[in-house]
């Protein structure tokens, strides 16, 4: 078969925008004195164990904290707020520490905006580092060659032996703050838009 189909995008629940863990970040907002994950789970719609893992690693964190004990195996844990980072939702792994790739993209999302004009990936990468957080050259070539795809980021001078390509930013493409989300390299999701902006297409005889 030579037909072509796009691959479907499936990590969008957890990819920024209004997926689950920002929905759940938004009911432990509104309820920040006293809730417990069933609660959470009434407001958000997100699964339980979504909402378990979550607490877990804000408990972690050190953004929530556990307000009563337990005595029976049907009491429920309430939690409250202790630490309210604003109206996006910590990006924070099992151990409750700050996803360091979702940082990097916002990093480098922010300072090709800040730029303006021309750049490398290796000049990007550079200027998007501070001395807690270095970019490596490759996360940022390989953030850039999807933002291309997508059409965020255009390239105006190619590669040549003595100088490396030179790239640009689109401003009429900046939809916001956050930073569109690569999903293994396959798609690219943009969470001011709350939509999927590029896909890979797959021929079937790939299959």
């Amino acid at each position: 078969m030579s037909a072509t189909t796009a691959r479907k995008a499936k990590p969008m629940q957890s990819a920024g925008g209004r997926g689950s863990f920002q929905r759940i970040w938004e009911a432990i907002r509104t309820r920040r004195e006293d809730f417990t994950a069933f609660l959470i789970h009434s407001d958000s719609m997100a699964t339980l164990g979504a909402i378990q893992h979550y607490i877990n690693a804000l408990v972690k964190g050190g953004y929530v904290e556990r307000i009563n004990t337990r005595s029976k195996c049907n009491d429920q844990q309430h939690f409250r707020l202790i630490r309210d980072c604003g109206i996006e939702y910590p990006r924070l792994n099992a151990k409750g520490e700050p996803i360091q790739r979702d940082l990097c993209t916002e990093a480098l999302w922010r300072t090709m905006r800040i730029v303006g004009g021309e750049f490398t990936t290796r000049e990007l990468a550079v200027q998007a580092s501070t001395p807690e957080r270095a970019i490596a050259h490759t996360t940022a070539s390989v953030y850039i060659g999807q933002l291309i795809k997508a059409g965020y980021v255009v390239k105006v001078k190619a590669a040549s032996k003595k100088s490396p390509p030179r790239y640009r930013f689109e401003p009429q493409r900046y939809s916001g703050p956050r930073p569109p989300v690569v999903g293994r390299n396959t798609y690219v999701y943009d969470p001011n838009l709350d939509k999927v902006v590029w896909q890979e297409e797959m021929n079937h005889d790939d299959f």
